[in-house]
């Protein structure tokens, strides 16, 4: 019996050892990249690049799920910069952004998000919003857009769906196995099972090279990061739910743009649906293209970006 307990014992100690070696590592090797600003009631991590002086309206790009802002710098951040200011945040628990107790709320995204830009000096912005990322760009329309200049939509949550969420972001809401869940084994198997995660968001595309440093992912590893992102996917559905009936209220240029072998996120129940709900609406079916479209098509996102800028 002792030595059953000895051996129980020193495995939870090497785990522990483990995974705060993994938290440790991702934050060493994947330092924030921005700069702070100071909202209320949350701290913002935020990246600010391009001209200030530009002809086209400033850019707000928005980050999906289980990724951070270096993901959508790499994929339209950087090239957009060229000819404009681009700004890209945190979402709030994500990356090196603070959260608040309500952080996991849409509108609570939005308003944060709102208030970067504001502290910035944004002027009608263009809001760009992939996925998850989507879904907050939609409630920051829904609230701001006399203030906005256009919406983009890629692959973008807009509509009830059937099914739920993984059951890893399920149990991460549990009192006591969320924890040891997020402590104990995520920090060591999320980055073991990673590889599978970005082959199966990118198919059929591939996923540019080094994506997985690149962007940064083993962030998303440590336990308060992981423990947000699965919150914010747990309460997603009924949030959209109750917004769903509202698109016909938006009356910005809007560009909806998905990739017709999308199975992360269906482009029947949510970017046809979104086009036929907002008015004028331009929908863009990219032909054999997955989820991670913005990174699979950037050139043509950027030119349907720059259309939604001109109007």
């Amino acid at each position: 019996m002792r030595v059953s307990l000895l051996i129980v014992f020193t495995f939870l100690l090497i785990l522990i050892g483990a995974s705060g070696c993994a938290t440790w590592s991702a934050e060493k090797k994947y330092p924030p990249i921005g700069t702070f600003v100071e909202t209320n009631p949350a701290r913002m991590h935020v990246v600010d690049i391009g001209p200030r002086e530009s002809a086209l309206p400033p850019v707000i790009l928005i980050h999906g799920a289980s990724v951070n802002l270096r993901d959508m710098k790499m994929a339209l951040g950087d090239e957009l910069a060229k000819t404009r200011r681009v700004i890209m945040v945190d979402r709030p628990g994500r990356g090196y952004s603070s959260r608040p107790d309500n952080g996991y709320e849409l509108a609570a995204q939005a308003r944060l998000i709102k208030s970067v830009a504001d502290d910035l000096g944004l002027e009608r912005p263009v809001v760009v919003g992939q996925s998850f990322g989507g879904a907050v760009a939609l409630t920051y329309s829904l609230q701001y857009q006399d203030e906005m200049h256009g919406l983009v939509l890629l692959a973008a949550v807009s509509h009830e769906w059937p099914g739920g969420i993984a059951w890893y972001n399920k149990v991460s809401q549990w009192p006591v196995l969320g924890v040891a869940l997020r402590r104990l084994v995520i920090p060591v198997y999320g980055q073991l099972s990673a590889e599978d995660g970005i082959k199966e968001s990118f198919a059929p595309d591939e996923a540019p090279a080094n994506y997985f440093d690149r962007a940064g992912l083993p962030l998303l590893f440590r336990a308060s990061d992981f423990k947000a992102n699965a919150q914010d996917l747990a309460n997603l559905k009924r949030q959209i739910i109750a917004q769903q009936s509202r698109y016909s209220e938006i009356k910005l240029p809007v560009a909806i743009i998905t990739g017709d072998a999308d199975t992360t996120v269906s482009p029947k129940i949510h970017s046809r649906q979104l086009a036929e709900d907002i008015q004028g609406a331009d929908l863009t079916i990219l032909p054999d293209t997955g989820h991670a479209l913005h990174h699979a098509e950037t050139d043509r996102i950027i030119d349907l970006i720059d259309e939604i800028s001109q109007r």
